[in-house]
């Protein structure tokens, strides 16, 4: 009863929050359009594409990439309005506290960090934990909210540390942004602890004593 409180409060506490709204600082890119465009600034430094003529190189990264050539140069027209690879993650990574205003989880985040070196991009985000028997629920919630600020990550690194004990972490999960993208804000305090909580890959918690 007590961890059903909880989701609970933590539910309706989001669903009192204003959905974020178009931000201009907000980027509009998804994974599959940072991916081709990452991939395609490191098939420029390939000395065989350095060697072609520059009307022959975008064809043939495409061609090489399996994708057709206006899909290549949709995104990277995408990639470069935002302000090429480095600009676009640190606006993701100034996202993600934005994403959490209004919510239980709003000034209790940690690290925040995202990883765009690879076209493989890595989402790490840490939170100070509130309640124990909550974890399920804001682990979910931050997925969200993550993946809602980050479009552009593959996967989600989330863990949470404990108030009396930076070093001792409560939970410590991955979850792809494909999955977190499958979770219903409004229903986490219905499915989080049965449903979502399964969405995570390598789940540890370690709860303090009741």
């Amino acid at each position: 009863m007590i961890a059903r409180s909880v989701g609970s409060l933590l539910c309706v506490a989001c669903c009192l929050s204003l959905a974020p709204g178009a931000r201009a600082d907000h980027v509009d890119m998804t994974e599959a359009q940072f991916k081709l465009f990452h991939d395609y600034l490191d098939a420029l430094k390939d000395p065989r594409v350095e060697r072609m003529k520059s009307s022959k190189r975008l064809p043939a990264i495409a061609r090489n990439f399996g994708v057709p050539v206006r899909k290549l140069e949709a995104a990277i027209h995408k990639g470069e309005e935002l302000g090429g690879v480095q600009a676009i993650a640190k606006s993701c990574q100034d996202e993600v506290a934005q994403e959490v205003q209004g919510t239980p989880l709003e000034g209790r985040l940690g690290d925040v960090r995202v990883d765009a070196s690879d076209s493989h991009v890595v989402t790490y985000v840490s939170w100070k934990a509130d309640k124990p028997e909550a974890l399920e629920q804001e682990a979910s919630l931050l997925a969200v909210r993550v993946k809602r600020a980050v479009p552009i990550t593959a996967d989600i690194r989330l863990w949470a540390t404990d108030p009396a004990s930076a070093d001792h972490k409560m939970f410590d999960a991955m979850i792809t942004g494909e999955a977190a993208g499958r979770i219903q804000e409004a229903r986490i305090a219905d499915f989080a602890a049965t449903r979502y909580i399964k969405l995570f890959e390598h789940v540890k918690m370690d709860r303090p004593a009741q």
